[in-house]
């Protein structure tokens, strides 16, 4: 990636400004520290280093720079690290063959950005001082369901008045036109049925209590509207609606509340999926804090891969009704297809989490969620209530067909949980797991085929490319190899002239390996060799780490007494020489044993084998 670019992003911030946006630093001599929000922190252990612009926890092992930052908080890849940071410093990223939408136009982002915040603004106003009748109203309404003043300040809870051009004519004095807030999914555009003209826009939500949706980075990106009990049935259409899909908004890939809980999710290691505003809101008040809610959609195959950026066990909570039976079995085939730990629970007696958590409090959901069962036992358990598997033959084939019926759905995408799985059903109903699996892979073959995303997790993996972002596997640094990094961070001239000494096949590790490679790129185009491009130039979050924690060990040595650099790597380079001169002439003496070579080449084998002692007990020099 650009390298450029990286560079004027990352000069644009202060790493103490981007930290401290979403944690609470104090001054510790020269550096600041923070309470660390990925682990039970019981005292403060992030560092933050504004002299080096790094971070590091080293409880967690986890570190680096503005960009690892980000890319740990809100659990995405290098590239949507950078942009989000490029667009917070105004920093345009030009895309090859794309043309520049018109700056407050209804295709320029940044338009967007403000007319959703200020329809957020005005309807949170709206709610906050109007005294009309319908206003009173959803203010009861909140207060019904239990959501106080502190909960609709930290949610920016509006209201929407029952007028056709009310945010229209507002938003219009206040400089943003009709045609970006339609953009934005705040207006809908009038049509003329014969000729299709257009004559002019009106309000997409009227009369209602409205709930702000934000993205990742706390920007209002759509809303969501709720009607008032009680009010016209002639007037109010759907209970719940939320805005059109947009540049900014996709509801299949958007979580309510998930800006708020994302690091609580972490922390906890789970998270409690709702299915509406008002529930995450009641579970918060309560102290359950890693819970978010899906937008009008149910569960699907791109949320979960978001969830699984930051955990790997998800607890759906549904409402025990018959629609949340429903969901149930919908969300099956996920569990099916990802390497997931999902989780369902169907609260009893037809209530919403709000309202259970308003009569039983939080000890009681999330005793529940600690005691959900897994998808398949939930279906399978709700197939089965009232069977005798024993006896009534026809309604214990009828719900074994239909478990590999919904198992087949999910594909076979995950041999090991399909495995498990069957292995469950052949307990359960009496039949071997082989006929079982027969019978899946026959349904398997009929089902028409479906498109297969990809859950691996982005785990550790080893990466082609060290400046990418692909997540590599990071083996420990020998001592070595430590300290030849170390030289090469306190001296860049130093790490030019080790580029050339230094053969990657005498390094141990990949992470070595790689990490050489990063230094051979910048070279080979020019760049410095400072510790500040290197770890720039780099894109994994576990490379950036490694990088900033030998720093890290570089400053806590500071006030000690060592020798001089050039000295410490004359003599790390005559390590590495030795070593790879005892590996030499090791295989030299495994060839000289082969009794297939002729005395000439035995003899030149054995004078290399004198030479190779001869270096590793100093007496010549490779």
């Amino acid at each position: 990636m650009d390298f450029d670019l990286k560079d004027r992003v990352r000069a644009a911030f202060d790493i103490v400004d981007v930290i401290g946006s979403h944690l609470e630093l104090r001054p510790q001599g020269r550096a600041f520290v923070a309470t660390c929000p990925w682990h039970n922190d019981k005292r403060p252990s992030l560092q933050v280093n504004p002299q080096r612009q790094t971070w590091k926890c080293w409880v967690c092992n986890i570190g680096g720079d503005i960009f690892s930052y980000v890319m740990q908080r809100d659990g995405v890849n290098f590239g949507e690290a950078l942009k989000t940071l490029a667009e917070k410093a105004g920093i345009e990223i030009q895309v090859s063959g794309k043309a520049k939408p018109q700056p407050g136009g209804p295709n320029d982002k940044a338009a967007l950005y403000a007319a959703v915040k200020f329809a957020t603004q005005a309807y949170f106003e709206f709610l906050q001082h109007d005294e009309s009748p319908e206003v009173v109203a959803a203010r009861a309404y909140l207060a019904q369901r239990g959501i106080d003043d502190e909960s609709r300040k930290r949610f920016q809870i509006g209201y929407s008045p029952d007028q056709w051009s009310w945010l229209i004519d507002a938003a219009r004095k206040a400089g943003h036109a009709p045609e970006v807030l339609r953009s934005a999914g705040l207006a809908v555009q009038r049509q003329n049925g014969s000729n299709n003209r257009n004559l002019g826009h009106y309000d997409l939500f009227r009369g209602r209590v409205m709930f702000p949706i934000c993205d990742m980075q706390d920007r209002m990106i759509s809303m969501g509207g709720r009607i008032i009990p009680g009010g016209d049935p002639d007037k109010a259409g759907a209970k719940y609606i939320n805005g059109p899909e947009t540049m900014l908004f996709s509801k299949s890939r958007q979580l309510y509340g998930l800006n708020l809980a994302r690091t609580a999710i972490q922390k906890s290691g789970h998270v409690l999926v709702m299915e509406g505003y008002t529930d995450v809101i009641a579970a918060r008040q309560v102290g359950i804090e890693p819970v978010v809610a899906v937008l009008g959609t149910a569960l699907g195959e791109q949320h979960i891969e978001i969830l699984r950026r930051f955990v790997d066990r998800v607890v759906l909570v549904l409402d025990g009704d018959e629609a949340g039976r429903t969901r149930a079995d919908q969300v099956l085939e996920l569990f099916v297809g990802a390497n997931l730990d999902l989780r369902i629970i169907t609260l009893p007696g037809g209530a919403d989490p709000a309202e259970f958590v308003a009569e039983y409090g939080r000890e009681a959901l999330e005793e529940l969620a600690t005691t959900a069962p897994d998808a398949l036992d939930h279906k399978l358990t709700n197939l089965i209530e009232g069977i005798d598997l024993t006896r009534d033959t026809h309604l214990s084939t009828t719900a074994l067909q239909k478990m590999l019926d919904v198992i087949a759905r999910g594909g076979n995408r995950n041999q090991l949980r399909t495995g498990q799985m069957l292995l469950r059903l052949s307990r359960t109903f009496g039949f071997s797991a082989e006929e079982l699996r027969s019978q899946l892979e026959d349904r398997i073959q009929r089902n028409a085929q479906r498109p297969t995303p990809s859950y691996d997790r982005l785990t550790i993996r080893e990466a082609a490319t060290p400046m990418t972002s692909e997540p590599v596997r990071l083996q420990s640094l020998n001592g070595v190899e430590r300290e030849l990094f170390e030289i090469m961070i306190e001296e860049p001239e130093l790490a030019a002239i080790a580029l050339e000494a230094i053969d990657p096949a005498w390094l141990h590790s990949d992470t070595a390996r790689l990490l050489l490679a990063v230094y051979r790129d910048l070279e080979i185009e020019g760049r410095d060799l400072d510790f500040n491009s290197v770890l720039m130039a780099m894109e994994s979050e576990a490379l950036k780490n490694q990088l900033v924690t030998l720093d890290s060990s570089i400053q806590r040595r500071a006030d000690f007494v060592s020798p001089p650099l050039a000295e410490r790597y004359a003599s790390l380079l005559k390590r590495f020489q030795a070593a790879q001169a005892k590996v030499d002439g090791t295989r030299s003496l495994a060839r000289l044993q082969n009794q297939d070579i002729n005395d000439e080449e035995a003899t030149k084998l054995l004078k290399s084998i004198i030479d190779s002692q001869r270096t590793q007990q100093g007496l010549r020099t490779p």
